[in-house]
């Protein structure tokens, strides 16, 4: 799907324009190949806009015949309910701004149904607000995986083993940010010291510094949750084999405190001349014999064992 938008400072809201005109943005996403000849023939490198259909494509820059090209990747919602990203390319050329990707991204659709408000003729800036606007997800849903590991923290004992295969969903998750955000932060580095045909006011390169500094901070906020969820979960292993220890210790002394009255009932149960086996007493004798044996037994496993 390839769709056209403009708005200019003086129209009130985004419009969707039938043909390219200069300052319009290129909305595309999922296109086919006649929609891929219409970009290439807008004079962006076939390519590079291969590059960005690819849905492990990594996040960089590139330059080429007077067109920015920078791939980045934005959060999205997987088939299984998990969070993961995907490809977006945005390239600025002189008259327009691109931005395409293997799927719809919804984050994008908001700018162009007039939820959010850009005007496309002001390139660099609305460059800006949808990497602003990436950044916020990152934000937002980072927040959310620490409020929920820090729920879990406090009841760390008790956590389900559905539970803890979440937990490895949710590192995959945060190493899938990770993996976004450090060549997204070089990529933007790279835009600062590189760039071509983009005219980059002092404003401009304030915020970009600015989005540098989110995604360093994110960086470290994804790397502090993972190591989060590493530690609750070596937390929960610690305190199952702590409980598995209990466990066997208790069945140990129990299994060692019945074997003594059965090694005696089977001593004075062998066929032959045996203490007490014609008195009247007899019995009430090996009764009393078992319990003062296994009271001495037991109370010598909890003395030494049971600590």
């Amino acid at each position: 799907m390839k769709y056209h938008y403009y708005r200019s400072i003086r129209d009130q809201k985004i419009n969707k324009v039938s043909e390219l005109k200069k300052g319009a943005w290129i909305f595309a996403h999922t296109v086919d190949a006649d929609e891929m000849k219409e970009l290439i023939d807008y004079g962006f490198d076939e390519a590079l806009l291969e590059d960005a259909t690819d849905y492990f494509e990594v996040p960089r820059f590139e330059y080429e015949n007077g067109i920015n090209y920078l791939y980045t990747r934005y959060i999205i919602d997987t088939k299984d309910g998990e969070l993961s990203t995907a490809p977006l390319l945005i390239a600025i050329s002189e008259t327009n701004v691109l931005t395409l990707s293997p799927r719809k991204p919804e984050f994008l659709d908001d700018f162009a149904h007039g939820r959010k408000d850009i005007t496309t003729t002001q390139k660099n800036k609305m460059v800006l607000t949808f990497l602003e606007s990436i950044m916020h997800d990152y934000h937002k849903s980072i927040m959310q995986i620490r409020r929920l590991m820090l729920r879990y923290f406090a009841d760390v004992g008790n956590i389900s083993e559905q539970e803890m295969k979440r937990f490895v969903g949710l590192e995959s998750t945060l190493a899938d940010y990770i993996s976004a955000l450090a060549p997204t932060n070089l990529a933007l580095s790279m835009m600062l010291t590189r760039h071509k045909s983009l005219t980059l006011h002092e404003e401009d390169i304030e915020l970009l510094e600015d989005l540098k500094q989110d995604i360093n901070q994110l960086l470290e906020s994804s790397k502090s949750v993972s190591k989060t969820i590493g530690n609750i979960r070596s937390a929960h292993e610690g305190i199952l084999t702590h409980k598995l220890n209990l466990t066997i210790k208790t069945l140990t002394m129990v299994t060692i405190t019945l074997t003594v009255p059965t090694l005696i009932t089977s001593f004075f149960g062998m066929n032959t001349w045996l203490p007490f086996d014609n008195g009247p007493v007899g019995f009430v004798v090996v009764i009393i014999l078992i319990a003062l044996v296994t009271f001495g037994v037991l109370k010598w496993l909890m003395k030494n064992y049971w600590k």
